[in-house]
């Protein structure tokens, strides 16, 4: 009888043992598909607001692991890139106008890294805290014009010769001989300038290709688990975390030289979730949802009275859908 009640404790207290928190490092390699969307903003482009607008299905991965330190604390390294970037049509589209004023084909990639230090509560769930590196990596080619492009145009002409600081500017370079149009001659009246300067996309527009990296300071939350229970079985994990722009470089090609800024002027956002099934303890597989946003304020710089280099107020988004595979031999 005793022999008995022995065993029987001891096949209890076994799961329970194997439940409890257990700070275990393991790496992992995922793959599958990501919606990217891309959007500026300009509050005045010849006096209009635009926006632009992109959207693509590429392949990615990612990729890497968690390092248990201590009993409390361990750390994650985690990368994610684009495998395949499909090329899709970007539309820009003015206020006051009725479709788009602009078009043009553009490829997106966006590549991640992100090192976080975590501090376990015991029960699955770990604070983080570290660094967020991304790069959004973009080409827009085959510019054209739709059937609006004329108005817009028209509409740009109007608003220069309205704003006294920009139309003088043009008749004292008219006066000077200081314009040539495309042939190398000298323009000499108003209707040559604005005939050689109208907005036309498809005549004045070439390939443009534009970096845009940037680093966060982040924290946030997630629940796991896998750090309370390793054994056959389903495993779950989800958080986020909230990231603050410390510094940013953007260059493009346009505008031949780049951008930077330090602190402030943007903020990013990392929601993560996963369900699937634990094979042994060291093998287990899940299918990941995850979504990565930042949001950007434009940066100017004024090279002269009359040329400025910008890049507008952007937005991004990205929702990946992967098949992970994780282990810890």
């Amino acid at each position: 009888m005793n022999r008995s009640r022995i065993a029987l404790a001891l096949l209890m207290a076994t799961p329970l043992a194997q439940a409890e928190f257990s700070n275990t490092s393991y790496s992992f390699f995922s793959a599958g598909v990501e919606s990217v969307s891309y959007g500026e903003h300009l509050d005045n482009f010849g006096g209009n607001k635009v926006d632009s607008e992109f959207t693509a299905l590429n392949f990615v991965q990612r990729s890497g692991g968690y390092t248990a330190i201590d009993d409390r604390f361990g750390f994650f390294i985690k990368t994610a890139s684009t495998l395949i970037a499909n090329e899709e049509t970007e539309e820009w589209k003015a206020k006051g106008f009725s479709g788009p004023v602009q078009e043009d084909v553009a490829a997106m990639n966006f590549q991640m890294l992100d090192l976080n230090m975590a501090y376990h509560m015991g029960n699955g769930g770990y604070w983080l805290a570290g660094i967020h590196y991304q790069k959004i990596a973009f080409s827009r080619f085959g510019w054209a014009s739709t059937s609006q492009t004329d108005a817009f145009a028209d509409s740009i002409e109007e608003y220069i010769k309205a704003t006294p600081s920009l139309y003088s500017q043009i008749q004292t370079g008219i006066t000077n001989g200081s314009f040539v149009d495309s042939a190398g001659n000298t323009i000499t009246t108003e209707e040559e300038y604005f005939a050689a300067t109208r907005y036309d996309p498809e005549d004045t527009l070439d390939v443009v290709f534009e970096d845009a990296s940037s680093f966060s300071l982040t924290g946030g939350f997630e629940y796991d688990s896998y750090f309370v229970n390793q054994t056959l079985g389903l495993r779950y994990m989800g958080g986020a975390t909230v990231g603050l722009n410390l510094y940013e470089n953007v260059l493009n090609s346009s505008s031949e030289r780049s951008l930077t800024r330090s602190f402030g002027g943007g903020v990013d956002l990392h929601l993560v979730g996963g369900i699937g099934y634990q094979f042994r303890p060291e093998v287990g597989a899940l299918l990941m949802l995850e979504a990565n946003g930042s949001w950007r304020d434009g940066i100017k710089e004024k090279l002269s009275s009359t040329q400025t280099v910008e890049l507008p107020d952007n937005t991004f988004y990205a929702y990946a859908l992967t098949g992970s595979v994780f282990w810890n031999f």
